[in-house]
């Protein structure tokens, strides 16, 4: 059954409980309006059941699609407070209007010929119509609340399953053994040419994995430290390649300690070296600046002609982690020979 379906069929039963219990009082479908007994014929029945319809309907239909709408322009998350006190009086105040003309609507029925409405029936009607919609808004939101308490678990658990996924990515890749070999190999040529550097170069190393270890646990980590990490990885890099790698940074300052998933600029750096030439005829010069929202990672695209087969996991990995951290996505694209990923940076919880 359709959720349209399951939502009409509530609205009935729930618009048909009024009309039993007055039947069960008065068995000639006797009705009150407002402490007058009106007269038991059948055609009240018709009235009374509409008028519940029409109330339950609206009320049920209308609130819903108001808290829908709020709920899309003010997420929960972004202030409790005040996202409910909007909601409260935004429903209350339709509920009245709703309730007012349908009430004045229905008192103009023969049904009702020479019974007045006062403001003090009014009143208590609008009071009482607008009791149930609390009660019925408090449950929803209760519901709500549950659900997204079980979400939130569900998506917990799941990043952290895709943490580990994404540090075992990169860790593999770091000890792949090429880059071992590479390593090592450079290292073994500095220790003779320059034993300075042959330390920093082992420095460096022992960065690289000691904060993949640090992170382990992390959902988000500030950019800052991220590029720490970057700046590592490349000096590695940069030792093996020289000039035919090149790595520059245009950061703003107030990015710095916005947030990323932990090892995310690294997989796209590593991505770049990993399907690209890198040469002295055709250097490889990958760029990072900041944008409006985020941080964005580029190079020039000339891929290598033994095509090294990718299984796009890491990218998949980061999308995944990236859909349950924030409701911005990265993008990734190919725009006039360049590659470009954009990636948004995330605002501290308070």
């Amino acid at each position: 059954m359709k959720l349209w379906q399951k939502e009409v069929l509530g609205v009935l039963f729930i618009s048909s409980i009024p009309v039993l219990l007055s039947l069960t009082r008065y068995y000639g479908f006797g009705l009150t309006w407002h402490g007058t007994e009106v007269q038991p014929r059948p055609i009240t029945f018709v009235y009374g059941a509409l008028y519940s319809l029409a109330v339950t309907s609206s009320l049920y239909f209308g609130c819903t699609r108001i808290i829908q709408f709020i709920d899309r322009k003010m997420p929960w998350r972004e202030g409790v407070v005040r996202r409910l006190a909007v909601e409260l009086l935004v429903v209350f105040f339709y509920a009245s209007v709703a309730q007012y003309f349908i009430i004045m609507g229905f008192s103009k029925t023969p049904l009702y010929e020479g019974i007045a409405v006062t403001k003090a029936d009014l009143f208590d009607n609008i009071i009482f119509g607008n009791t149930i919609t609390l009660i019925v808004v408090l449950l929803m939101e209760g519901v709500f609340f549950f659900q997204q308490w079980r979400k939130s678990v569900l998506e917990t658990e799941q990043l952290k399953r895709q943490q580990v996924e994404s540090q075992y990515e990169s860790l593999k890749s770091q000890l792949d053994p090429h880059f071992l070999f590479n390593s090592l190999n450079v290292l073994s040529s500095l220790i003779r040419k320059d034993p300075k550097k042959a330390e920093q170069f082992v420095d460096e190393f022992a960065r690289i994995y000691r904060y993949v270890l640090d992170v382990k646990d992390e959902m988000v980590v500030p950019l800052r430290e991220e590029l720490r990490f970057l700046d590592s990885f490349m000096f590695l890099q940069q030792i093996r390649f020289g000039s035919a790698l090149e790595l520059k940074e245009n950061i703003s300052a107030a990015h710095l300690e916005l947030y990323v998933p932990p090892l995310s600029l690294q997989e796209l750096v590593s991505n770049a070296i990993k399907h690209n030439e890198v040469s002295a005829e055709r250097p490889l010069v990958i760029t990072l600046e900041s944008t409006s929202d985020g941080i964005r990672i580029s190079n020039n695209l000339q891929r290598r002609t033994d095509r090294v087969i990718s299984t796009g996991l890491g990218l998949q990995n980061l999308r995944e982690r990236y859909r349950i951290l924030t409701s911005h996505e990265p993008d990734f694209r190919i725009l006039e020979g360049t590659y470009r990923a954009d990636l948004p940076l995330i605002q501290a919880e308070a």
